[in-house]
């Protein structure tokens, strides 16, 4: 195990400081200009998230910096507790290669991807493997109820979708031991109550929410609306990871093959659930029934998003491990060589190909601050300008909505980021161009980023 955790530690420190993307930077935003009151007074309200991994990063920087490695630093060290966590899981269930759970998850290509994230992912996965964990060592022991109410009470803490584990596993006790319902009920709503001070801000958030939501369809629809789209990347993106498919039919055919595998795994478990129950229900449970209800619940919020449900991965990794020891001795080795080849494939594509990474604001600032000499006002839509305002710390950038102020200079430079969100119909394009402006120069960026440059 030592070994895997070393791999997994490697993999997730290649490439660590690639360029923050428009959610990282809001994160530091965050950290960066309020304070902690602030943070949790003023700034939450307005976000969408729990305090968790905005405390902590706060704190971590405070210490180590806000560089792009310091900010993601925390992720990486969840994702490795998390790894040795989903170890000691497979060790409770008794599989026989308690290992192997792991090692595809530390070699994941969406695992690795968002460990390298300065956001609450796998934070919140850190704590629902937690949360599994300690649940089913006190079923088996009747310890660790202490830390099923920790790791329980953080994943309250870390991410709202993460509150849906909490009813399958009430759920998967009443199934299996309805005996200690009660006591897992009572954990719970002991948890529920140390969630009380975070109540208010909760629902000012849910409220601010719907109304962002109803306003904006199209936003509604990119963060995580039901559709086909967002419903088909769940099992291509646990597969793959953040890998681009394009609708190349090639490639989607040639995902059908390990497609079927997965399913005829999961399938063989289904098969054999009597086996090994608390293994088959608790992982069965814990995969399924989560996405079900918040599937239900984006009918009516949209936040059906494949990277907030990273938490129900290990469930998908650990019923595969169990899968494979049902196969038939020969069978086993290949069917694990395969799906550790799609893992370090996928992994290694995006780690070492830089056309995979995240949006290339490094790159675009660079460029702007070799190209703009004369220091003329750079446009960019003001609650998308915080990855700019990380790398580009000038005094010249200027907010879309004051356009109208700098139009009478001779060059300004528009990076127009997020248009088909917040201005569809281009109308700061056309006043630029109304006020007779012409474009001189366009630079494409890696992440959909466009640096113009408009000269009179």
């Amino acid at each position: 195990m030592f070994y895997i955790l070393i791999s997994a530690l490697i993999l997730r420190l290649i490439n660590l400081n690639q360029s923050l993307w428009l959610d990282e930077a809001l994160q530091f935003k965050s950290i960066y200009y309020f304070s902690l009151k602030d943070l949790l007074t003023v700034y939450s309200p307005k976000d969408f998230n729990p305090p968790l991994s905005y405390i902590i990063n706060f704190s971590f920087s405070k210490l180590f910096g806000y560089s792009e490695i310091a900010l993601r630093l925390p992720s990486v060290i969840f994702a490795l507790l998390t790894i040795w966590l989903v170890y000691k899981i497979s060790q409770l269930l008794s599989f026989k290669k308690p290992y192997l759970a792991s090692l595809l998850l530390a070699t994941s290509g969406l695992h690795i991807y968002y460990s390298q994230e300065a956001r609450m992912y796998s934070l919140v996965t850190l704590a629902v493997v937690g949360s599994i964990w300690a649940l089913i060592k006190y079923l088996k022991t009747k310890n660790s109820l202490i830390w099923y109410f920790i790791f329980t009470l953080t994943l309250l803490y870390s991410h709202y979708l993460a509150w849906f584990i909490l009813p399958a596993q009430l759920i998967l006790i009443f199934i299996l031991k309805p005996k200690q319902l009660k006591n897992i009920f009572l954990t719970q709503l002991l948890a529920l109550i140390g969630f009380l001070p975070w109540l208010p801000t909760f629902l000012q958030q849910f409220k601010t929410g719907l109304s962002v939501a109803g306003a904006n369809q199209h936003w509604s629809s990119v963060v995580g609306g039901i559709s086909f789209k967002n419903l088909s990347l769940i099992p291509v993106k646990f597969l793959i990871g953040r890998l681009p498919i394009d609708n190349n039919l090639f490639f989607i055919a040639l995902l059908s093959l390990p497609f079927l595998l997965i399913i005829y795994l999961i399938f063989l478990v289904l098969k054999n659930i009597n086996k090994n129950r608390l293994a088959g229900f608790t992982l069965f449970s814990w995969l399924t029934l989560p996405l079900i209800m918040i599937i239900f619940v984006s009918l009516k919020v949209p936040v059906l998003s494949y990277f907030r449900i990273l938490y129900l991965l290990p469930a998908l990794y650990l019923i595969l491990t169990l899968a494979i020891s049902y196969l038939p001795k020969s069978f086993q080795k290949p069917v694990i060589i395969f799906l550790l080849a799609i893992n370090l494939i996928s992994s290694s594509l995006y780690l070492f190909n830089s056309d995979f990474h995240r949006e290339d604001w490094q790159q675009l600032t660079q460029v702007l601050k070799q190209k703009n000499i004369n220091n003329s006002p750079a446009i960019i839509i003001p609650v998308v300008d915080a990855p700019l305002k990380y790398y580009y710390q000038a005094s010249n950038i200027v907010s879309s909505d004051k356009i109208d102020s700098i139009l009478d200079k001779s060059e300004i430079w528009l990076i127009p980021y997020a248009q088909p969100i917040f201005d569809p119909a281009q109308k700061i394009n056309q006043k630029i161009l109304q006020a007779g402006f012409k474009e001189n120069y366009k630079q494409h960026f890696r992440g959909s980023l466009t640096l113009i440059q408009y000269i009179k």
